[in-house]
């Protein structure tokens, strides 16, 4: 079976000098870089030689792709994503040493981008099953498949071929790329890029190898394929099973373009007509030629989120800020009232409309305040300047002791204690770099693309980690790549952006501000669902330290500690004048933690949908969900392992 070689000397001048040679045959247009193939001839062993120093020191970084909609017969449209010409030559010298490794290992009835292979070759091996008694036909169409395929099943479908990790790497990297200049991250092959065929190839082999082994006959040529079979029972069975594969694997196929016939009726496939034991010509339709270069509206997500918030969903808990100086909280005819010392009463609500009362450590209450909470189970924290809890009152403290129990033999299990660490730090890397992606969807910053596809790369090596150190390790592994690039997304933030804590800068002082707020939400949802917040198993257990609220924290700080400041001071919302230095640390004023506590409560009402319950709720929601399926895993982490929320794609 072949291998491929080295990276070193996959990606030798020499090599890509053949790959250009290839590239420059194919009189291709320019890349979204605007450097064209007459541009790129002039002094070409030069740009090599330079471009072979970038890949093997660790440099390299792809250019941006060129997007052209091509009008398709429906109405739709097919995009075609054009890699520069230095990347269309890297991704050639990619696909010339793959190609003898995957052709080994490739079903003999699939043909298209195949050496040697071809649209008769794929005519003619349906004729002969037609031969030997396969009257009847799925016919199959795999819904906008180059666009949907998923990375990660990419990435799976390398790993049997033993690659170099460098290689690995590298196709991650425009995976990635192709992902994010797309609008769909984690999704979708470039077309125009000369790897995505035989990755397409790769990926779909599955589906061949699958298909074959349940006794079915498969002709595919790239994403269009047939199921032949002997009866029309076995062929409703066909579509079955492929649709299954499909949907399993991330695609789906078009229902209005999936049947079973039989030759007797007739069916098309690549350009032609099959009719009983006849092949015609299919008739073409015209096609407007034109390409017109186009952008994805990404802003139309948001909308979705918006309209679906209007027509209802649940928010989760209630909670009720007092931050400014001058305020106070008291009690009249059961409901809770805030007063200003200059305005009076603001504010009154009924104990069933709030869940949690912040307070802030320029504001004031009675001990009838304090009672009247305990009475009605609404928790009341004390908050200082930085937003930090200084205290809790809750009637909440949990006392489910056999819980309690699990969750101890959970940590002082080493195998349990890391099989959970895996998957919450999966979890908090998967959602690092959907933060990234989304992020990035405007700048396409190709150092932000660079660094998620190293979180990809991290993720690829958790399975391999032996115990919760290594994970720990993992993780700082992520952070170094992540918040460089978090920073980088932000307006006016120094470079390269550090973590700290008391914050620094801006943005850290922010970060920190609503970590504190989310620690609180994830307290509730840990007590709410009967766990002690003393246990963790990614966090260490230690005395006066709620190690089993940051476990449940990690799944949500990219989307609402991380990400949203940075949101924020993108849109405006938060200003540079809203934080002021305090010696080495910097505070935040009522302006910006008014601003910070807007965001934070408008992202956690959103809508989404939980990978737990498969409601649409609000993240208050979700953290509670979040928590009860952690206390079903420590319950019985064989039965109900836990898979904690991302927002990959």
């Amino acid at each position: 079976m072949p291998k491929v070689e080295d990276f070193q000397t996959l990606l030798s001048v020499d090599r890509l000098m053949m790959a250009w040679e290839k590239v420059r045959g194919n009189k291709g247009c320019s890349g979204g870089d605007n450097i064209s193939i007459t541009a790129f001839a002039k002094d070409t062993p030069k740009k090599l030689a330079q471009l072979s120093g970038r890949l093997r020191n660790g440099d390299y970084r792809p250019g941006p792709l060129r997007l052209h909609d091509i009008p398709k017969d429906d109405g739709d449209t097919r995009r075609l994503a054009i890699p520069c010409v230095a990347d269309r030559i890297v991704q050639t010298a990619v696909a010339q040493a793959l190609t003898p490794v995957v052709e080994a290992r490739f079903h003999p009835d699939s043909f298209g981008y195949r050496p040697g292979r071809s649209v008769q070759m794929a005519i003619d091996r349906v004729k002969a099953l037609r031969g030997k008694g396969f009257d009847w036909v799925v016919e199959a169409d795999i819904d906008r498949a180059f666009d949907r395929i998923p990375h990660e099943g990419v990435l799976t479908a390398l790993e049997p071929l033993d690659l170099p990790e460098a290689l690995t790497d590298l196709i991650a990297f425009w995976l990635e790329q192709s992902g994010q200049e797309l609008g769909h991250p984690g999704r979708g092959l470039a077309q125009g890029s000369p790897l995505s065929p035989l990755l397409a190839n790769l990926f779909l082999d599955g589906l061949d190898q699958d298909m074959q082994a349940l006794g079915f006959q498969i002709v595919r040529f790239a994403d269009d394929f047939l199921l032949l079979t002997r009866d029309e029972t076995r062929a409703d069975q066909a579509l079955s099973e492929a649709r299954d594969w499909l949907t399993e694997h991330g695609l789906h196929l078009n229902s209005d373009g999936s049947r079973v016939v039989s030759f007797d009726r007739g069916f098309a496939f690549l350009g032609k007509l099959f009719v009983h034991s006849l092949t015609l010509d299919a008739p073409d339709d015209e096609e407007d030629a034109e390409t017109r270069e186009l952008m994805r509206d990404l802003a139309k997500e948001d909308e979705k989120d918006a309209k679906a918030a209007r027509g209802g969903h649940d928010p989760g808990g209630r909670i009720l800020y007092i931050t400014e100086p001058g305020r106070s909280l008291h009690v009249t005819n059961a409901s809770f009232v805030v007063k200003s010392d200059t305005e009076g009463e603001l504010v009154r609500l009924a104990h069933g409309r709030v869940d949690r009362i912040e307070l802030g450590p320029a504001t004031q209450t009675t001990t009838t305040v304090l009672r009247h909470a305990l009475r009605t189970g609404t928790d009341l924290v004390l908050t200082d300047g930085y937003g930090a809890p200084q205290g809790v009152l809750t009637n909440n403290p949990g006392h489910a002791a056999a819980l309690h129990l699990a969750q101890a033999r959970v940590v002082q299990n080493a195998c349990l204690a890391t099989d959970l660490a895996r998957r919450i730090v999966e979890g908090r890397i998967r959602n690092q770099r959907a933060r990234l992606q989304v992020l990035n969807r405007g700048e396409k910053a190709s150092d932000v693309i660079w660094a998620a596809k190293e979180l990809g790369r991290v993720l690829r090596k958790l399975p391999g980690a032996p115990d919760v150190a290594a994970l720990r390790g993992y993780e700082g592994r992520a952070a170094a790549v992540y918040f460089p690039a978090l920073g980088q997304l932000c307006t006016d933030e120094p470079a390269p952006f550090r973590r700290s804590r008391p914050g620094r800068t801006p943005l850290n002082a922010a970060i920190n501000y609503l970590t504190a707020l989310l620690e609180r939400d994830c307290r509730a949802a840990v007590l709410s669902a009967g766990l002690h917040p003393g246990f963790g198993v990614l966090h260490a257990v230690q005395d006066r330290h709620e190690a089993g609220v940051w476990d449940v924290m990690e799944g949500f700080r990219a989307l609402l500690t991380e990400g949203l400041p940075v949101a924020l001071f993108r849109k405006g919302r938060l200003k540079p004048e809203m934080f002021e230095t305090s010696g080495p640390s910097v505070t935040i004023n009522s302006d910006g933690r008014r601003a910070l506590i807007v965001g934070y409560e408008s992202s956690i009402e959103r809508p989404t949908r939980s990978h737990h319950s498969g409601n649409r709720v609000g993240l208050r929601r979700l953290m509670i969900e979040e928590a009860r399926a952690l206390a079903q895993h420590v319950r019985n982490p064989t039965i109900q392992p836990f898979a904690p929320q991302t927002q990959d794609y």
